[in-house]
């Protein structure tokens, strides 16, 4: 590898290590599997998900969310077309998540992959592209408990848990001392909603409450935890609000708060024989108050009767990146 490839690979991973700021940064990883989010519905609404996570979505957001969806499976897909940016090669990330309700007592059920690639290309003839890629898998469980609490003779409130089971990776073709670069391990979430009543609930959602991943070489460590709580309050069966504050476990061990955000999003429904079956906007924000930046978001959404169509749209104000970001998203429902 030429020095030019050698400087571009650095500059590549201390991009890997910033990006997170974005969302939430990390002390003691630099930036591996870093969560900042993804699905389209949720950035839209600048981040502020954890109390609602009412779709397939919620394997990712909050496995909870799991246990209070009815009988109809989703399958989401989203897709992000650049993450930082690159004057040659690609960056891209994509999520796709699955949920299923609870059809026989024993907890609805639900899947995830988070998959991010990074290629930085080439501007000479003979340079090799330096690429890093990484995933997460995760199987998701959700279950309302609020029966087993004595809360049988009552609609509301409603009380739910969840856990996802996480698998990580990275693989890469970047070398340090005859080495190549990658990692692997497990992790495990925590979460719960209560549910005050159908259009007023909490949500709180605990990533990598347990995580060992073992990197090439020999060097073994947790993952920072990510501690998100907000609400969620419908005003009307078509127009809702939502809020959340984001923390990260910082190198001393305790959470320090990353972000605030929030976010509204209104539905127009049409006739039921019609094929477009309703439309959303949504619009929120996101501030991180250790870094004084700031993300404005917007999105929308078309529903058909199998399955909708979204798209997130964030502006960045005193950020490290100035470039703005579209999501992409479909979910299908079955």
């Amino acid at each position: 590898m030429g020095i030019r490839k050698q400087l571009t690979a650095v500059v590549v991973l201390m991009l890997i290590a910033v990006y997170p700021v974005l969302g939430a940064d990390s002390d003691l990883t630099g930036g591996s599997f870093a969560d900042d989010g993804l699905a389209a519905r949720a950035i839209g609404l600048g981040g502020a998900f954890t109390a609602i996570a009412d779709d397939g979505n919620a394997s990712w957001w909050n496995p909870a969310g799991l246990g209070l969806l009815d009988r109809r499976k989703s399958v989401s897909f989203t897709y992000q077309p650049q993450i930082i940016p690159l004057t040659t090669g690609n960056s891209s990330r994509m999520l796709i998540s699955y949920g299923q309700g609870d059809t026989e007592g024993y907890g609805g059920l639900g899947a995830s992959i988070s998959y991010m690639s990074l290629k930085t290309g080439t501007d000479f003839s003979g340079d090799v592209d330096a690429g890093w890629t990484e995933y997460v898998l995760a199987l998701s469980w959700g279950m309302e408990v609020g029966n087993y609490l004595g809360m049988v003779k009552y609609r509301f409130p409603k009380v739910a848990l969840g856990v996802n089971v996480k698998y990580f990776g990275v693989s890469s073709d970047l070398v340090s001392e005859g080495i190549e670069a990658g990692a692997s391990g497990f992790g495990a979430d925590a979460a719960v909603i209560i549910a005050l009543r159908s259009n007023f609930s909490f949500g709180v959602m605990m990533k990598n409450a347990f995580s060992k991943i073992s990197w090439n070489g020999g060097s073994d460590e947790a993952l920072p935890y990510y501690l998100n709580g907000g609400v969620y309050y419908g005003i009307t069966p078509d127009f809702l609000i939502a809020a959340e504050v984001k923390s990260e476990e910082n190198d001393s061990g305790v959470p320090r708060v990353t972000a605030y955000c929030g976010g509204a999003e209104y539905t127009i429904r049409f006739a039921k024989n019609d094929y477009l079956k309703s439309a959303g906007v949504r619009a929120g924000f996101s501030a991180n108050p250790n870094e004084d930046s700031y993300i404005v978001s917007a999105g929308a959404t078309a529903g058909m009767e199998s399955f909708s169509v979204d798209y997130a749209y964030q502006y960045f104000i005193r950020s490290f990146f100035a470039n703005d970001a579209h999501r992409l998203g479909l979910t299908a429902y079955f």
